[in-house]
């Protein structure tokens, strides 16, 4: 075997041992940890297989009572496929204006000071922390049953999600342009707009754009807690056992996504 065969052999043997893992005491100690919480969540959601093929006849028979779809209702739930379009259109553009000012508050390289950072910063957790069916649910006692309680919930989770992601993208920018603004005597706000925005611009505009997406899928479930929209009148078909009406529904609410993430692509290539 001659010496440049030998080399490469020694490298080929000397790659395939840099990339196999080393079961080392601490790496199977780790493995078996995570394996025990594993199965331990297994056991704690009761997830069993079983019950699902046993469960199978009763969702084939649900499906045989939803079809064919009732396609007269269409006309009838046209009216809530605009309120729901409504609802997330003014959710995602309210939210999006609202998120734009704390963020500049949470990002702690532009930040006025630590006792307004710290502050805005819990808010923010707070607004995402609660999920948009528990606002909704709130919002519903506060208002009353309809769009309204749906559009306030949508606002709040939103604001506190691209606020808290606007925050991070601005303090992970290019600290050069920002430093060099600070050296010349820009306040914080015109270190923001004319430093940190123009790096954070494309990825606000995405967040927005995905956000209209989540805000009418989203606004669907809260229709199931009174927030109107094609949500409530599928929730109704469902408890009154009008299949038909439910799977026009269904198809309808696909049908409305699937436009909406098209569109949203479309946008984000012209824009973005």
């Amino acid at each position: 075997m001659s010496k440049s065969n030998s080399a490469e052999q020694a490298i080929t043997e000397a790659m395939l041992q840099a990339s196999s893992p080393k079961l080392t005491p601490m790496r199977m100690l780790i493995l078996a940890i995570v394996a025990a919480i594993y199965w331990a969540s297994i056991q704690g959601t009761e997830i069993s297989l079983n019950d699902i093929i046993t469960g199978m006849p009763a969702i084939f028979d649900l499906l045989s009572q939803m079809f064919p779809p009732d396609w007269g209702y269409l006309k009838e739930l046209l009216p809530r496929v605009i309120e729901t379009l409504q609802i997330g259109i003014i959710a995602t553009i309210i939210a999006s204006i609202l998120s734009l000012p704390l963020a500049f508050l949470a990002a702690k390289n532009v930040s006025p000071h630590p006792l307004i950072y710290i502050p805005i910063r819990f808010f923010l957790t707070v607004c995402r922390g609660v999920s948009e069916i528990i606002w909704a649910l709130l919002f519903v006692v506060a208002v009353g049953l309809g769009p309204f309680a749906g559009v306030i919930a949508l606002i709040i989770y939103c604001v506190g999600v691209i606020g808290k992601l606007l925050a991070e993208a601005v303090e992970a920018v290019d600290p050069g342009p920002l430093e060099a603004m600070e050296a010349a005597g820009a306040s914080r706000w015109k270190v923001f707009l004319y430093g940190a925005w123009p790096q954070v611009l494309p990825l606000y505009l995405s967040y927005c754009l995905y956000y209209w997406d989540h805000n009418t899928r989203q606004a669907v479930v809260l229709g199931f807690v009174g927030a109107g929209g094609v949500g409530y009148a599928l929730f109704f078909n469902i408890s009154t056992y009008y299949f038909e009406k439910a799977m026009m529904a269904m198809i309808v609410l696909i049908l409305m996504i699937v436009i909406i993430d098209r569109f949203c692509l479309f946008l984000r290539q012209r824009i973005i």
